[in-house]
């Protein structure tokens, strides 16, 4: 039965951004007191890319913010092992995983967690509907995983689908295809989900969306000057493309939402400023403790500022009914 066209609609958005998702599941860990149940009942939607997508599935599958950065704090460090002092072996193996085109780091303790998280469910098994995007590397196109479109795959597949980072984790296969990191194409998935979402909301008459961003690079990147070597300039532009990406999104969401139904609602919760000499502690795999405390703190001190929000609140108020 559809709900009535008098309850609101709500897509919630996650970003991606490796271990930097703790920032946005720290966000929503502190804005879920003051919601009723889970974000699997209280969100009609949950779109997610990368980490994010990984954010997503773990919602929907009825775990709380809450827990998802208990994982991410858990298992980061596991996913991400950082090595230190007099291990050079442990970084050169690093490098020539990634010059053989496997990635910085194995998939194997990124798929034991996941499959720990997840179990051997399948998207059709979730009540709550999802999109995550990846991108099919054998025939070259972007894919978006729904109930719909990909009903029998193992939401562990597509989280490893959505999360295989080029140069940190190797491409995963699915059904003999390969797919890589939805974050090439679409980092910040507020717009794809809508429009994934769209038969769904269709004659609502409002419409919410909350969007979460990840922590990214900070501003002081003008006092450091041009970069001075190849990983230097690879860096820069990956960050550019990212954050690109999401502030276009940002634009075209602010711009047409608000013709897709009578009554809107947008709130995207960006990423603080950190300051350049901080700027370690938050590169996407960095999990040494320092790095985890800041991004579990400026999640947190979001989360907290954004329950005085009058959309943020209209968003947690009452279940939609879905």
């Amino acid at each position: 039965m559809k709900p009535p066209s008098n309850l609101p609609y709500r897509l919630l958005s996650l970003d991606g951004g490796g271990i930097k998702a703790l920032y946005s599941a720290s966000v929503l860990a502190e804005l879920e007191p003051h919601r009723p149940g889970f974000w699997a009942a209280h969100a009609d939607w949950i779109s997610g890319t990368s980490s994010g997508g990984i954010l997503a599935l773990g919602l929907a599958a009825g775990h709380s913010a809450g827990d998802m950065a208990r994982f991410l704090e858990e298992q980061g460090p596991q996913i991400f092992p950082q090595y230190q002092g007099l291990l050079p072996l442990a970084p050169a193996r690093q490098v020539l995983r990634q010059i053989r085109l496997r990635g910085k780091y194995p998939p194997a303790p990124l798929r034991r967690a996941l499959t720990e998280l997840l179990g051997d469910r399948v998207l059709q098994d979730l009540s709550t509907e999802v999109s995550v995007a990846a991108v099919n590397l054998t025939t070259g196109e972007r894919t978006v995983f729904t109930r719909q479109s990909h009903p029998t795959v193992a939401l562990v597949d597509v989280a490893l689908a959505t999360s295989a980072t080029p140069g940190y984790f190797p491409p995963h296969s699915i059904g003999g295809e390969l797919f890589a990191d939805g974050g090439l194409w679409v980092n910040s998935p507020t717009l794809s989900g809508l429009v994934c979402a769209r038969p769904h909301f269709s004659g609502r008459n409002e419409l919410q969306v909350l969007s979460v961003g990840t922590v990214e690079q900070p501003e002081g990147y003008r006092s450091a000057g041009a970069p001075k070597s190849l990983p230097q300039w690879i860096q820069r532009m990956l960050h550019a493309s990212t954050y690109g990406q999401a502030a276009l999104t940002h634009d075209a969401v602010a711009a047409f939402l608000p013709h897709l139904a009578p009554t809107t609602r947008y709130v995207r919760v960006p990423p603080p400023v950190i300051p350049f000499d901080s700027l370690g502690p938050v590169r996407m795999d960095t999990t040494h403790p320092a790095a985890l405390a800041l991004l579990r703190s400026c999640g947190r001190a979001a989360g907290q500022n954004l329950t005085s929000d009058p959309d943020v609140h209209a968003f947690l108020k009452c279940s939609s009914g879905a």
